[in-house]
């Protein structure tokens, strides 16, 4: 068997996988929508039951063919004797209710959600994600999709430009760097990550600006937040009643959006005639407040210092 060339430490491992009971009176069916390496659904798969399904998301082509390779590696025989279903979708998970759609799957027992970068699109200098290396502007998860980093830097006017860096990451420095942006590209044309570097360094004494920087635009060429948005709104959907939607995210920006959508689905509407509760909340809270890393994870792993576990329950169908 081939061997995978990644793998990593996935973040709030145990948190996670305890978050639900898998059922023995029924068909589980468990959807990973943020697949990576498959470190939390190697540790997820060996828990299901005989016939159970697990199906796994990722937009990156690479990350699916590892957590294939790493998922055959540790379980490959319980899969077999369990006669578990596994399907992996190389797909966005905004696509989250047509794919599942596909393979005639419109309810699920647990869906869960680990946000942000999988660690190999920092540590692999062929993703072109870091600025510690030299490469083209590209930041795609998905290499079928049109849009670059390199396309905004060249094309973006200045509003659009000032957005991407002020709402999406919150730069305080986003005037000079988007001054020199422009006057670089009139220049020549910005076509790797070193020369964007260059710019943001000549811009800004703050070290990390051009952390800020490249992420603002890895969010908005493959637009995270507003495939995020549509996915936990389907995600919502299509669990079932009684079941657990769990999600880790790890900035404040992205976890806002977790917050907010879940509140929709928490809150009800009140008669202001007569004080009655007029709808009944969706989703309810098996926390009260969000599951962070002990300290034991955070001092083996220091990736996982700024994540945050959310897990709600479906209580009632959407009429």
């Amino acid at each position: 068997m081939e061997k995978p060339k990644f793998w990593h430490i996935p973040v709030l491992l145990n948190e996670l996988v305890d978050s639900i009971e898998i059922a023995w009176n029924r068909q589980n069916i468990v959807v990973d929508c943020t697949l990576g390496l498959g470190g939390h659904a190697s540790k997820i798969i060996g828990k299901l039951n005989k016939w159970d399904i697990f199906v796994g998301f990722d937009a990156d082509e690479d990350n699916l063919k590892n957590a294939s390779l790493n998922i055959g590696k540790n379980i490959w025989e319980y899969i077999k004797e369990k006669n578990l279903k596994i399907y992996l979708i190389n797909s966005n998970f905004r696509n989250l209710k047509s794919e599942l759609n596909k393979i005639w799957i419109d309810k699920v027992s647990w869906i869960y959600y680990d946000l942000w970068v999988s660690s190999v699109h920092f540590d692999d200098e062929n993703k072109w994600f870091s600025f510690r290396g030299e490469g083209i502007l590209d930041m795609r998860f998905d290499r079928k999709s049109w849009l670059t980093a390199k396309d905004i830097v060249n094309s973006y006017s200045e509003n659009d430009l000032y957005r991407i860096f002020r709402e999406y990451w919150e730069e305080k420095k986003s005037k000079f760097i988007i001054d020199n942006i422009l006057k670089s590209r009139i220049e020549k044309e910005i076509k790797t990550t070193k020369d964007l570097l260059e710019i943001i360094e000549s811009s800004s004494f703050d070290p990390k600006s051009k952390l800020r920087v490249f992420q603002a635009l890895r969010i908005e060429v493959n637009d995270e937040f507003g495939a995020l948005k549509e996915s936990l709104q389907d995600a919502v959907k299509l669990l079932d009643v009684g079941w657990i939607i769990s999600v880790i995210s790890f900035h404040s920006l992205e976890d806002r959006i977790v917050k907010k959508t879940f509140n929709e689905f928490i809150k009800t509407e009140i008669n202001q005639i007569t004080g009655m509760n007029m709808t009944q909340p969706i989703l309810e809270k098996v926390h009260k407040k969000p599951l962070i890393p002990k300290q034991n994870e955070l001092d083996s792993n220091p990736r996982s210092r700024s994540s945050k576990l959310r897990v709600l329950k479906k209580i009632n169908n959407i009429i």
